[in-house]
């Protein structure tokens, strides 16, 4: 036979089981209409307490002087328990992915240092792609300058 506690943690475990589960943290994903996949990310935060037990009268005395109304049929003193949990969900970010590119965009930025940690590797990418283009348009602009001294 089960002891009461057990039982209480049993199924208020069984409940959380059922509450919290994979899709809690990673969420189903989103699609759009442009081919992008979103997939939200959380933060999932859970307490838990229980406890219980025998209750007799105040006069305390061993299992074997206990007296007939004060127990029940199965010889235990009345049983008091309980069983608490609290959860909370934070959202973190959010996965973006569209053609093979994933980004990760916060939910909630700290402060604007964040932000500018965010974006420098796309002003980086933005700032060499300009450079390779400046470049090019130079190097283009000099072999048709040869070229044409060459001729002369």
């Amino acid at each position: 036979m089960t002891h009461p506690v057990e039982n209480i943690m049993k199924t208020t475990m069984e409940q959380l089981k059922a509450m919290a589960d994979v899709n809690t943290i990673v969420g189903n994903p989103i699609l759009t209409a442009g081919e992008t996949m979103i997939l939200p990310v959380s933060k999932l935060s859970m307490g838990f307490i229980s406890g219980g037990g025998e209750y007799g009268p105040e006069k305390r005395r061993t299992p074997i002087q206990k007296s007939a109304e004060e127990m029940d049929e199965c010889g235990c003193y009345p049983f008091a328990g309980a069983a608490v949990a609290g959860m909370t969900i934070t959202p973190l970010a959010f996965l973006s992915v569209n053609n093979g590119c994933v980004k990760v965009m916060p939910a909630d930025y700290d402060t604007t240092f964040d932000r500018a940690v965010e974006i420098l590797p796309e002003l980086i990418g933005t700032v060499e792609q300009a450079v390779k283009n400046s470049i090019k348009s130079c190097k283009c602009g000099e072999n048709s300058g040869d070229q044409s001294g060459n001729a002369q």
